[in-house]
């Protein structure tokens, strides 16, 4: 399934420095998309620490953005993962599809599921069981606070697991971007090395749930942001290519 959505790379010559225009709309894709994220999350409310459930709770029923907010995050998600399924069509050779791309490609389909799921229990459920905490009468506060508690355990919960299949993800298209050297091999690193932090702060949000700016968590996306750019800017950079000839 996942292979059908790729693309191959055609109509250009092999000269080193050469880079398909395809891989130019795709990393564009991906810098976009993390661009829109990292403004849509500017408006999502941040003052309340994220494990103080209480405040966190009061502080999220206050916000009259919190569905849009994540509505935005979950759009801005899949322009990303539609950049990296696009950049894998880009490195993908003429007439065979390479393992790695294939098992990148399915991760990549596989994160965007965990993404609609996680935003879907982040945007929608938390918020209306927050909202119900606030207006429940005093005898039944405590239950209703515990409902929250357990929609925020669930949110925890797959947002551990997307961590895990982006950080996958992440790892693949950074060996695919070295084996098939469209893009400089420099940028793979930081996909990598975003990779693995993703899969570390997976880890955290597993055992410790929403504890907030730990190193894996700033790593993941200090080097995502990077590879984001890099790569974007690698594209453009390069020498178009040339259409091959008889």
């Amino acid at each position: 399934m996942t292979h059908a959505t790729l693309t191959p790379r055609t109509g250009s010559t092999d000269r080193a420095g050469d880079i398909p225009t395809s891989a130019r709309t795709a990393t564009t894709l991906i810098l976009a998309g993390v661009l829109a994220e990292y403004v849509t999350t500017m408006f999502h409310p941040h003052h309340a620490a994220p494990n103080d459930h209480h405040a966190a709770f009061a502080e999220y029923a206050g916000s009259r953005l919190w569905i849009p907010v994540h509505l935005g995050q979950f759009a801005a998600g899949l322009v990303v993962l539609a950049g990296f399924l696009a950049l894998l069509g880009a490195l993908q050779p003429t007439g065979r599809v390479p393992l790695i791309i294939r098992a990148a490609g399915a991760a990549t389909v596989l994160t965007a599921a965990m993404s609609a799921v996680l935003q879907a229990v982040d945007g929608i459920a938390l918020k209306r069981a927050v909202d119900s905490l606030m207006t429940a009468p005093a005898d039944l506060h405590e239950a209703a606070f515990r409902d929250a508690q357990t929609v925020r355990w669930v949110e925890e919960s797959m947002a551990a697991y997307y961590r895990f299949s982006l950080g996958l993800t992440l790892v693949l298209v950074g060996v695919a971007v070295v084996s098939a050297r469209v893009l400089p091999r420099w940028t793979a690193v930081f996909a990598v090395l975003a990779g693995l932090a993703f899969l570390a702060d997976g880890i955290g949000v597993a055992y410790s749930g929403f504890a907030g700016a730990t190193l894996p968590n700033l790593v993941s996306w200090a080097s995502f942001v990077v590879f984001a750019v890099g790569s974007a800017v690698a594209a453009w950079r390069r020498p178009r290519p040339v259409p091959a000839t008889a």
